[in-house]
């Protein structure tokens, strides 16, 4: 469960600063003229937060098959896309569609870049303790 935990803390950083590109590029490119506020500073942070609550309630300590954990890769996205759209579009009479595309593309493209960063941080994390496994072997004559 520990180990749980740690990993969501580190994809919600990976998840503010992935967000924080996103703002900027889709901003300059939208909307360029827009002067932003403090309190946007928040947004990051927020969405960050929102972003790992389907990880935080999907655990499982049991190993889960391929097509198992695929299942729950779409459904922690789908649950990531509703919570996110929800809270920035909320019941709002006036929905732009074009805003919304941009939202759910966006959120689409860090959950993926999540998964992308974290998968080469494991990489190098498997390798690391690969490499410290042959040191050990090596020391202690097997």
């Amino acid at each position: 469960m520990k180990e749980h935990i740690k990993d969501n803390l580190m994809n919600f950083f990976i998840i503010v600063t992935l967000v924080n590109i996103v703002i900027f590029a889709c901003g300059m490119i939208l909307m360029p003229e827009q002067q932003l506020t403090y309190t946007a500073f928040l947004v990051p942070i927020i969405d960050g937060l929102l972003g790992i609550i389907p990880g935080l309630v999907m655990y499982s300590k049991r190993e889960l098959t391929v097509r198992q954990m695929l299942i729950r890769e779409v459904i922690q996205l789908l649950s990531i896309e509703a919570i996110i759209l929800f809270f920035t579009f909320g019941f709002s009479g006036s929905l732009n569609i074009k805003y919304l595309l941009v939202v759910a593309t966006s959120v689409a493209v860090v959950y993926v870049m999540v998964n992308v960063i974290r998968y080469f941080l494991d990489i190098r994390s498997a390798k690391k303790l690969t490499d410290e496994l042959k040191a050990f072997q090596s020391t202690h004559g097997s």
